[in-house]
This record gives C-alpha cells, structure tokens and sequence, in this order.
C-alpha cells in the first residue's frame, strides 16, 4: 500500500510560509493585511470613482471597520453629493501597493524557482482542480498577472 501524501499537510505549511512571508512585508510596512487588500482594490480601480460604500460591500464590513481602515487613505466629498466621500489612494499608500506587489512576486519566484514555466502552469491547473474537486470558489481576480511599475 502505497504511503500517506498528506496534500492537506503540505499545503497548509506551504499557505503559512507565505502568509508569514507576506505579514513580514505589511509589519515593515505598518499595515494589516485587511488594508493591504483594501489598498490592492484600490489600485486597480484608480480610473474609478470609489466610496467607502464599495469598500465595505465588496468585504463585507461594516461602516466603522472600513472607516478605521481607510485612515491613511485621503477621502474627500463627491462633487456631485457632498453626502458621500471618494476614496483616494494616498502616495504613501500607492507606494506601498507597489511594494507588497513586488512582495508577492518575489514570493512565488522563490517559490516556483527550479520548476520549468510548463510545470508553473501544471501547478497551477492541479491547484485550481483541487480547489473546485472540493468546491471551494477560486476568484483570483485581485491576483491576476499584470505589469506593474
């Protein structure tokens, strides 16, 4: 009989490493990870008009956590209904997105490093596979490959 893998195990420690790795990079950086994400959807809807509305509807949190959250970013009232405050990316805040990012890259060219690009692509079909063999919903669109400055 053939030997336990323990998928599960491996991919749980491997989840970890780069949770930790990135915590590293957002403690440098003095921010949470909620914020890192806010700051992701924020970068790519730069051409966007975004209110702390939208923010809270795509995380699904309430209005005092977002307001918390949105401290270092600049909001300013709408031209158009003052009632209402766009969401602004800060300099600050934009540099750091672009360092997370880098971040990120750096982590998975570790990661993936001695693999062939056609063995990156299988990893990635096999995990995606998995993922939906147990119904669990992959929506990588904040991840999706761009060119970043």
């Amino acid at each position: 009989m053939n030997a336990p893998r323990h998928l599960g195990n491996r991919v749980r420690v491997l989840s970890q490493a780069i949770r930790q790795a990135i915590d590293r990079k957002l403690t440098d950086l003095d921010l949470t990870g909620q914020q890192s994400f806010i700051l992701r959807y924020l970068s790519e809807r730069k051409d966007e008009v975004v209110y702390s509305k939208d923010i809270e509807k795509r995380f699904n949190l309430t209005h005092p956590t977002v307001s918390g959250l949105l401290q270092r970013l600049t909001c300013e009232p709408d031209p158009d209904d003052r009632r209402y405050k766009r969401v602004l990316l800060t300099e600050k805040a934009e540099d750091c997105q672009k360092q997370i990012w880098e971040h990120i890259q750096s982590i998975e060219a570790r990661m993936t490093a001695g693999m062939q690009e056609s063995e990156v692509d299988t990893l990635v079909r096999l995990l995606d596979t998995a993922a939906q063999n147990l119904d669990v919903s992959m929506n990588f669109d904040c991840m999706k490959e761009e060119k970043r400055p």
